[in-house]
């Protein structure tokens, strides 16, 4: 479907704070580029960050783990697309799987010069 987009990957040393664990920071980076990704698959124009709301770090994240996110658009207002998106991890030895995060993200879509542009779906 259009409206929602998955992402995986490996959580790598680099994304690592000082007790092993991915930052905070990473995973809201991690958060905007989902949202973004689904934003623009879904308008067909460039998006922009408008407001990111109750972000809440629910567990932490190791190395190692295998990083779900999902992200999918609950709401489309004139320029503006409110996207819910989940934070999973999983270790992959223990085979143990968690939620990390969850948080709600606005984005706005723009036309060629930066003026908010009514949001349509596109077509598959």
């Amino acid at each position: 479907m259009k409206n929602k987009l998955k992402m995986s990957f490996l959580a790598e040393p680099n994304d690592a704070n000082f007790r092993g664990n991915v930052h905070g920071g990473k995973v809201m980076k991690w958060i905007d580029e989902i949202g973004y990704a689904l934003s623009v698959q879904y308008s067909g124009h460039y998006c922009v960050t408008k407001f990111v709301d109750d972000i809440e770090f629910l567990s932490p994240i190791k190395i190692g783990d295998l990083v779900k996110l999902e992200a999918e658009i609950i709401k489309v207002g004139f320029s503006s697309m409110r996207i819910k998106i989940i934070v999973y991890s999983k270790d992959l030895f223990k085979k143990t799987k968690q939620l990390n995060c969850e948080c709600f993200i606005v984005f706005v879509a723009l036309d060629e010069k930066d003026r908010k542009v009514k949001v349509t779906q596109l077509l598959a």
